[in-house]
């Protein structure tokens, strides 16, 4: 039985196969929170003029940066706030999408559907494709691929049978080819891509002078638009020529080199691609196909040598721009695999598809790393304690952070507050960031809060002296005393530094090698006692000391020799005791104990605090 009239089992055991193991390897994109690339895209986005953003999808010559995903990240932040559900649901749903797209691409390019689903097999999930799956901030990929595999379908269909093309048709490839652009720089390849789809499957056996005929009009106008959209876009648009990252290299051997890296990346790096090896894999490819006379062999290795150019001309990026190149390759094998099984294609490309398919599998599942757990994230962090601790902030609010979980270059921080507030006059200045970010201290402000970051949570500092604050950690909604146990919420007021905080039920916490606590007593004589485990692999691996001091003044130590629990007692004399302000405990641990990452601890503290003495 021929494809057309057959049985069409194979065609859904196959399509339901391939369905389950792409919702195995994706789902958790459902779940995941706004990542850095979100508060960047975002922001931006929301802060373009609407009408320019519209007008920039068909006018390729408005230097705006990616307008198409803008717009996703516009309406979504227009319509459903700062949710990430939304969002995420439809950059999911549009891989899905693209998976059914892919397989209308590779349908059209083998000519039958089982070497479509070949094809789709090879390339339907990948482990390095992490940031495509877990984060919505690689839109403009997922778009690309949206328009480049439609247009390369359409196209094929309007050019089915060689027939000329209409300018209704002429008109859909480029709007076609505009979407591609307007969805990343790299959409740009979509027309070059048509125009090999001509000369592969069309031309040959044509009359030259008639077929070049028929299209100089369609590809006179694409070589225009991409004209138009390099000079006047991509060449002016300010994210993409001050980056360097973006900036492009025209060299063979950079080029070589690029290649070379992804075809490692593609093989989870258990090979390791040189330049030479790169240049003499597809050369090979190359004459293998040219050789077999293979339509989809030739035209998938071109596919991957054009789309993977703008990014292997470019700083190296990670896995997930090789999302649409990966499609090349997919087609060559696919296309080498109907050579093999020409002889009886039908049963033999089925027992091939499952072959390929569970090997694939497998090897994506034993190389696939760690999931992401959404609760790591600091933009979730810093949105869920904010909403529940601040859920209204004034207009124009001056925040200092003291310590914070974000990327030192990045501005996601300020973004988050911003995106989240829907208030663009929200200045957050951040110690730990870059100059930019730093307050100026040539020009104090008066900042409504001061924040510290402990693991992940937020704690607010008295701002009504920000220095004294800063220095000596000292908390706006919790007060100091003599006593301080760590099973008590108001534990963290009492740490100065070196106490490795974390918002967990556990009535002890590590110490830091070099820990400092700070208490608010009377000056008299006391008695300062602490509460401590010590680890047999800490009392037992090293003669350790634990020295104690008093605003900077040693008033005893202690061997760590005994494992379990320990206890100390030292007195304090009345004049070691700040008179207004806090006294500061120090507890030093000698040598401290390091783990296997090099990170050095000293005891777990459960208790510490001043007894008058009678």
């Amino acid at each position: 039985m021929n494809e057309r009239t057959g049985p069409k089992w194979d065609v859904a055991l196959a399509a339901g196969t391939l369905a389950v193991i792409f919702v195995w390897f994706t789902w958790r994109g459902l779940i995941m929170y706004f990542s850095g690339d979100d508060m960047m895209n975002m922001y931006g986005a929301w802060n373009v003029n609407p009408w320019r953003l519209a007008k920039a999808q068909i006018m390729i010559w408005i230097p705006l940066y990616r307008p198409l995903g803008g717009a996703v990240y516009r309406i979504f932040y227009s319509v459903f706030g700062f949710h990430p559900l939304p969002l995420y649901v439809f950059c999911w749903l549009l891989l899905c999408v693209n998976a059914v797209l892919a397989y209308r691409f590779f349908r059209v390019l083998t000519g039958t559907a089982m070497l479509a689903f070949i094809a789709l097999s090879l390339t339907l999930v990948h482990g390095s494709f992490q940031d495509l799956y877990v984060s919505a901030g690689t839109i403009y990929d997922r778009l690309w691929f949206l328009f480049t595999v439609l247009g390369v379908a359409v196209y094929a269909r309007l050019r089915r049978d060689a027939q000329p093309i209409t300018w209704r048709g002429g008109l859909l490839t480029g709007l076609l080819c505009i979407f591609s652009m307007d969805s990343k720089e790299s959409g740009v390849t979509l027309p070059v891509l048509l125009g090999c789809y001509e000369l592969v499957y069309i031309l040959p056996g044509k009359n030259f002078k008639q077929w070049l005929r028929r299209i100089w009009p369609l590809y006179l106008g694409l070589a225009t638009l991409c004209l138009i959209f390099v000079v006047l876009r991509v060449d002016r648009t300010p994210e993409l020529t001050i980056t360097p990252a973006y900036k492009p290299h025209l060299s063979a051997t950079l080029w070589l080199t690029r290649v070379g890296e992804y075809f490692s990346i593609l093989s989870y790096r258990h090979l390791t691609v040189s330049a030479a090896a790169a240049g003499a894999t597809l050369a090979l490819m190359a004459l293998g196909a040219a050789l077999l006379r293979n339509r989809a062999m030739i035209y998938g290795w071109l596919f991957f040598a054009i789309t993977i150019t703008p990014v292997a001309l470019i700083t190296s990026r990670p896995g997930y721009v090789l999302y649409v190149p990966d499609l090349g390759l997919g087609l060559f094998l696919a296309g080498l695999v109907g050579t093999v099984v020409r002889a009886n294609e039908r049963t033999y490309s089925r027992w091939a598809f499952a072959a390929i398919t569970i090997a694939i599998t497998w090897f994506h599942w034993h190389n696939w790393t760690e999931p992401l757990d959404p609760q790591y994230s600091p933009e979730l962090r810093l949105s869920e304690q904010f909403r529940r601790d601040y859920p209204k902030l004034p207009a124009g609010s001056k925040l200092l952070f003291v310590s914070d979980e974000f990327p030192k270059p990045a501005f996601d921080l300020l973004f988050d507050l911003r995106l989240m507030y829907h208030d663009r006059t929200i200045r957050a200045y951040r110690m730990e960031g870059p100059p930019d970010q730093q307050p100026d201290r040539a020009h104090p402000v008066t900042y409504d809060h001061v924040f510290v970051n402990d693991a992940g949570a937020y704690r607010e500092l008295d701002n009504a002296n920000p220095e004294e604050s800063i220095r000596l950690r000292i908390l706006k909604d919790y007060s100091v005393g003599r006593e301080m146990d760590i099973s008590r919420r108001d534990h963290t007021a009492y740490v100065v530094s070196g106490v490795m905080d974390g918002d967990n039920p556990d009535p002890s916490r590590w110490t830091t090698p070099h820990a400092k606590l700070k208490f608010d007593l009377y000056p008299a004589p006391a008695k300062f006692t602490a509460k401590f485990w010590v680890p047999d692999f800490v009392a037992k691996t090293a003669a350790r000391t634990m020295t104690i001091s008093v605003n900077g003044k040693p008033v005893g130590s202690l061997p760590l020799s005994k494992d379990g629990m320990n206890e100390i007692a030292f007195p304090v004399a009345s004049e070691q005791i700040t008179r207004n302000g806090f006294t500061i405990v120090g507890m030093d641990v000698s040598p401290p104990w390091k783990d296997a990452g090099g990170i050095e601890y000293g005891v777990v503290l459960l208790s510490a605090g001043f007894h008058y003495q009678p």
